[in-house]
């Protein structure tokens, strides 16, 4: 009886015992796995959230103009000439197909100290493009301007400031900045200089990108004045580039 009684204790025990250590050795394998599985997440989640670049954290008083030249090479050389003049200088974001009718601008704007970006191979809304067409877009777009200037286009924009999780992945695999902006001059709209310069100083700050247009109708004759205004406030400016480096 006491054989038996002792027996069936051990046996309690032994079972007890092996729970526990199944129990153990499961635990340890999901630790074990944990830091993986949460180190892929992370990364999955900074992919996804990823954002535009919309002004650079900085507390100099610098910013950069970036102008948009979507259509045709209209003032570009004037807009040059002020910026020469002002000794500031600009990102011109240009499309593929501006950049490949015009590769003698594109060739001023780099030679003169300024910086050539991309705006997607045509100004289309990429958001409504399939992700074989928004990657051919930026690849066209960066290979015409790449071939043209013998530099690495670095920073992108989309046309009409508009991104998807296609757009930015996309932009992302050919190592590029996607660029947006914080200030828009409302140039477009057809306003006049003082207008844009009230317009700009509401929404400045150190590290602001600036919107502009080079075929707005107000654009290269008021940008002297613009510039003129920046800097007697303080600023510099300059390219997108050497802003958010």
């Amino acid at each position: 009886m006491f054989f038996v009684f002792n027996k069936r204790k051990i046996n309690s025990y032994l079972i007890s015992l092996g729970t526990v250590a199944i129990l153990f050795s499961i635990s340890f394998m999901s630790i074990s796995k944990k830091p993986e599985n949460t180190i892929q997440t992370q990364a999955s989640v900074q992919n996804e959230i990823f954002e535009p670049i919309f002004k650079s954290e900085t507390t100099t008083k610098q910013i950069a103009l970036s102008i948009n030249c979507s259509e045709n090479a209209e003032n570009i050389e004037n807009i040059l000439e002020t910026l020469k003049k002002m000794n500031s200088k600009a990102t011109f974001y240009i499309t593929g197909k501006l950049a490949k009718e015009n590769p003698e601008i594109v060739k001023k704007i780099i030679d003169s100290g300024n910086e050539v970006g991309s705006l997607s191979n045509n100004y289309i809304h990429l958001n409504a493009k399939s992700v074989s067409e928004v990657r051919k877009e930026i690849q066209e777009s960066i290979e015409i301007i790449n071939k043209i200037t013998n530099q690495r286009v670095k920073t992108f924009r989309a046309p009409y400031g508009e991104y998807n999780k296609t757009i930015v992945r996309e932009v992302r695999n050919q190592n590029l900045e996607i660029v947006g902006w914080n200030v828009d001059s409302l140039d477009y709209n057809g306003l006049d200089q003082e207008e844009m310069i009230e317009r700009i100083n509401e929404n400045l700050k150190p590290g602001s990108i600036v919107l502009m247009h080079n075929s707005a109708k107000n654009t290269a004759t008021s940008l002297e004045g613009i510039i003129s205004n920046l800097q007697k406030s303080g600023y510099k400016i300059t390219t997108v580039q050497e802003l958010i480096s």
